[in-house]
């Protein structure tokens, strides 16, 4: 377990053409998604994520939150993602002055097991409630031992606050088997956020430089929540959600930006999904047997947009991310901070946190 208040001190020390989709999206190409089986407890807590590992099994992460600390948790399974264990503590951080969350698992070739996060400093004032953030980190906590004990090995990011962050990490191997790819989310300002990449060589122990994949050409979009699988090949989509005043006029919606080179370069920004006066926000995107699956949460079926009350859908691709069809609800309202896993070339499960850390099985046909 890592005690954050040394790690804040060392890292201060050292200083991703479709048009808008409306209600004829369920009409379009792509294919057909149905819920498999009711929703799965993984644990108590929220921003679930999973990836498998080589031996077959399942690691997952999310944040708890107990005794006003933030936890952040791997659990484990062994049977295809039916049944979830807890395992160990990654980090741990009094909620008062620290903010950890946003975990991300991730095995390397070695055999190691990467968890990238937020963590970030704040002060909460004790009269009003009211959080300052101070200063702002992605962290990557490493274990050797399956998941059950975790050390600091690096912080790829790091900004000073008031207005800047670094957001919900994202981590993928590129496709020579060699370089680690480090994708997030970084607010210049209240107005501007830009989805970024760093790389490294060594296991995460140092990173490159960021590069700008989303967002680095205009001041007047919020891309984030930012999310990357491979298409075929060398060609990679990343999904994030943003608001483009162009598209839907103050609300969020999502988009997506492909690399063809690996990630290397980014470009084509499209519209993956924007209901017209409400929002979709916190996507995710995985290949599903070469079917293209994202997902978000939405307040659209309300009577008026509320950030507080949306649900968890998918839409698909069959053409590479160029059109999206076949909406479905694959978690009633309220469900936030969905991720994705891709089980087998016909099945994904769609992580939610819908009063806790879910996973509901999702069937392709």
């Amino acid at each position: 377990m890592v005690d954050f208040r040394l790690v804040a001190w060392l890292s201060a020390a050292v200083l991703l053409f479709t048009p808008s989709l409306t209600s004829s999206i369920d009409k379009r190409a792509g294919t057909t998604a149905r819920l498999s089986g009711g929703q799965i407890v993984m644990g108590a807590g929220t921003y679930p994520r999973a990836n498998f590992l080589q031996d077959g099994s399942i690691i997952g992460a999310y944040t708890a939150s107990v005794n006003n600390n933030m936890i952040i948790t791997a659990v484990h399974s062994t049977d295809g993602g039916n049944t979830w264990n807890e395992i160990g503590t990654v980090a741990q951080a009094d909620a008062s002055t620290h903010d950890l969350d946003n975990p991300y698992p991730f095995q390397l070739p070695s055999g190691r097991i990467l968890m990238a996060m937020r963590n970030h400093d704040r002060t909460t004032d004790p009269g009003t409630g009211k959080v300052t953030y101070t200063f702002f980190r992605i962290t990557i906590c490493y274990s050797d031992d399956g998941g059950t004990t975790w050390s600091y090995l690096s912080t790829p990011a790091s900004d000073p606050g008031s207005v800047n962050g670094n957001w919900e990490p994202f981590l993928r191997m590129a496709e020579d088997n060699k370089t680690l790819q480090l994708y997030y989310s970084r607010e210049n300002s209240r107005a501007d956020q830009d989805s970024l990449m760093r790389t490294s060589i060594d296991g995460g122990s140092t990173w490159s430089g960021a590069t700008v994949i989303s967002g680095g050409d205009t001041t007047s979009t919020r891309d984030g929540m930012l999310g990357v699988t491979l298409i075929s090949g060398t060609n990679l989509i990343a999904v994030f959600e943003s608001i483009d005043t162009s598209v839907t006029n103050g609300h969020f919606g999502v988009y997506s930006v492909t690399s063809s080179d690996d990630g290397q370069t980014w470009g084509n920004r499209q519209t993956v999904y924007a209901p017209d006066g409400f929002d979709a926000q916190s996507p995710q995107v995985t290949n599903v047997g070469g079917t293209l699956v994202c997902s978000f949460q939405t307040d659209e079926d309300l009577s008026a947009p509320d950030f507080s009350a949306e649900a968890g859908k998918i839409v698909t691709s069959g053409d590479g991310g160029a059109t999206w069809g076949n909406k479905l609800t694959f978690s009633p309202a309220v469900s936030n901070w969905g991720g994705l896993l891709a089980i087998d070339d016909t099945s994904l499960f769609a992580l939610v946190d819908r009063s806790g850390a879910k996973a509901q099985k999702v069937i392709l046909a």
